[in-house]
């Protein structure tokens, strides 16, 4: 047995909605992690707009929270897509694909991005 239980068809239909609601928590992700990367920069004695780059540190110590407020509707879908799937439902395995995707995305754009601006500079 794979520990799957069976259940009705219905069963975990509510844990797939759960998931795809949880992809509309995006735009507001992009959002808080914008004000937490900024807020802690700002906190850490970097002037938001200044001409002056941003030591290697401080870019570390902000944008890792940040990301992890972005990453969070992703883990969310995972959650309720392995919920659903427990109860023998898998249709929950596509939201959670599409946040994994876009989370892992940013995350890579970000990383990208924080690693050309040391190398350049």
């Amino acid at each position: 047995m794979t520990g799957v239980r069976v259940r009705a068809p219905e069963a975990g239909v509510r844990d797939v909605r759960r998931a795809w609601w949880s992809l509309a928590l995006f735009p507001f992700a992009f959002l808080g992690a914008f004000a937490v990367g900024e807020g802690l920069a700002t906190l850490l004695g970097h002037e938001t707009g200044s001409a002056e780059e941003a030591p290697v540190w401080l870019m570390v110590a902000a944008a890792g929270p940040a990301l992890l407020v972005f990453v969070a509707p992703a883990l969310l879908s995972v959650f309720f897509a392995r919920r659903a799937e427990q109860e023998g439902n898998r249709g929950g395995r596509v939201p959670m694909w599409i946040g994994v995707g876009l989370a892992s995305a940013f995350v890579l754009l970000n990383v990208v991005q924080g690693v050309l601006v040391v190398l350049l500079d």
